[in-house]
């Protein structure tokens, strides 16, 4: 057989075998491709009805978004179980809201042991110190109003032995809940702001005292020794110890009180005066004064 003819049967050869080897391999893919798309088609025929039965999934971003929102939401507005505790974490946190919120409080930190409420542990620890009362208002406030689940067990205030006003002695044992299968790490919780009211008195203060004198209190008239000399519907005229003649009008500043107002019929001044914790109303005649 001449060179030529058998070369060229060799190549026809091998021609036939790379089709029927295509053939049969674009013949795979389409049964693969058929298989996958046999399998899309049921998925998506599962999907459309899952979304019949719950049209909510058409809004899986808007879920997820929402989701997000209430997450953020309850870390502003809910106290948060934290995930794990430990006395350093707990007195840096302390430490950060006294700085914060309350930089002349002092305390000291000591370590109780901890427990289980229910399948919930938490560590105890005990604050002993002193501090404006003010101060520690706003810090027990912090405390109860942060995030973070530290509850107050129990607090015992009183009067500090130093002779410093508004100054107290406080010792308060707390407690700190965690658990790391639901709780939040420290870290991820933001510090709250909120309007705060503060103290209006210190409540060891007694508000029923001795008659104080207070020197702010000496540049304006002392009714007790002055005389009202005259009167008017709108003024009332007094003249003081030294002589001198001072007009007043309602709401007049007068020394631990103010003129309340003018009883015209009954020709007297009425003064609200408060030195000794309680308003008194005094009267005073063109005559004289009674109480």
């Amino acid at each position: 057989m001449p060179y030529a003819i058998r070369n060229s049967i060799i190549l026809g050869v091998l021609l036939v075998l790379i089709f029927i080897g295509g053939m049969f391999s674009n013949s795979q893919s389409v049964k693969r491709f058929e298989k996958i798309e046999e399998l899309f088609q049921e998925n998506q025929q599962t999907l459309d009805r899952l979304i019949q039965t719950n049209p909510d999934l058409e809004k899986k971003d808007e879920i997820i978004a929402s989701l997000d929102d209430w997450k953020k939401r309850t870390l502003e507005n809910n106290k948060i179980i934290l995930k794990t505790d430990n006395p350093s974490q707990t007195y840096q946190y302390l430490i950060d809201i006294t700085e914060t919120f309350a930089p002349d409080l002092n305390f000291n930190f000591k370590v109780l042991q901890g427990g289980k409420k229910g399948d919930l542990p938490y560590n105890s620890y005990t604050l002993n110190g002193s501090g404006n009362i003010e101060s520690l208002h706003f810090f027990i406030y912090q405390v109860e109003y942060q995030p973070p689940l530290y509850v107050i067990e129990s607090i015992r205030i009183s009067e500090t032995s130093v002779a410093l006003k508004d100054t107290v002695d406080f010792s308060m044992k707390l407690n700190v809940f965690y658990d790391q299968k639901i709780g939040t790490s420290i870290s991820e919780i933001p510090f709250r702001s909120f309007s705060y009211s503060n103290l209006t008195y210190n409540p060891f203060y007694s508000q029923i005292h001795a008659p104080l004198d207070r020197t702010e209190e000496e540049k304006y008239i002392n009714i007790n020794a002055s005389l009202l000399i005259g009167l008017t519907p709108d003024k009332v005229f007094l003249r003081d110890i030294n002589g001198s003649i001072v007009t007043l009008v309602p709401g007049s500043r007068v020394a631990y009180g103010y003129l309340n107002y003018i009883h015209w019929k009954q020709q007297c001044a009425v003064f609200n005066i408060n030195r000794i914790g309680i308003n008194q109303e005094v009267k005073m005649y063109l005559q004289g004064n009674e109480l």
